[in-house]
């Protein structure tokens, strides 16, 4: 099987790493990431200049655009015989509504839009906390394990979440849906300057959800559909 691997921290992010090294368990690997940290910038596609394409190790390419542009590039141009399609890991979660503004959401749901299976995972951490990569790619091969037992041949598009790394190694995988409840925020003015302010960590949650499950400890995984994206998860 080949794998394609992307996220939206930047081909050089720890996380990205880290998914490499669960993913080379499953098959062969191919990296097409974007040259600079791209967060929060959903399904944005570049289409008014050139994408500057870098191979920095074989097989590891660095793309001047957004995550949605290195799956367009990958799949249509550099591999299109990947596939399976993973996108992070994520430092930090993309949990709830998140999935609408994340830019390793996009780069999932991109490859399922162009035919492929797609798994975007992130990892959930409290404030303050310090990341441990290696414990994070065990929680992920946990969770691609239980994802991919539950895909068939077709397109599918899932999200994984890890829990914040004080829990114990080999955690629960649970399959819930995406909680819907709004992240509370606000803006604190500063002369004619507006601050965003928001604490992702005591968030709205619901029970069941993937908000409230991750929050417990707990590996979630989630599908999605495109249908649930466009209406707002």
């Amino acid at each position: 099987m080949h794998i394609l691997l992307t996220n939206d921290d930047g081909y050089a992010a720890p996380g990205l790493s880290a998914l490499a090294d669960a993913a080379r368990e499953l098959g062969e690997v191919t990296i097409v990431a974007p040259a600079s940290h791209m967060s929060g910038c959903s399904h944005s596609a570049t289409t008014d200049r050139p994408l500057e394409l870098v191979e920095h190790a074989s097989r590891c390419y660095s793309v001047s655009g957004t995550p949605v542009d290195c799956v367009r590039l990958a799949l249509l141009e550099l591999v299109p015989d990947v596939s399976l399609v993973l996108s992070g890991i994520n430092d930090g979660g993309n949990l709830g509504i998140d999935v609408l503004m994340s830019g390793t959401v996009a780069a999932a749901r991109e490859a399922h839009l162009l035919g492929r299976r797609a798994i975007a995972l992130s990892q959930y951490r409290r404030r303050g906390a310090r990341p441990d990569w290696p414990q994070s790619t065990h929680l992920a091969t946990l969770a691609l394990n239980q994802v991919l037992s539950r895909m068939d041949s077709s397109a599918e598009l899932w999200n994984i979440n890890l829990p914040d790394l004080a829990v114990r190694q080999d955690a629960e995988v649970v399959e819930c849906p995406v909680d819907r409840e709004p992240l509370a925020m606000r803006y604190q003015a500063n002369g004619n300057r507006w601050n965003y302010v928001s604490d992702y960590h005591q968030r709205p949650r619901q029970a069941g959800t993937d908000v409230a499950v991750c929050f417990a400890g707990k590996i979630t995984i989630s599908r999605l559909t495109v249908s649930d994206l466009v209406a707002g998860v």
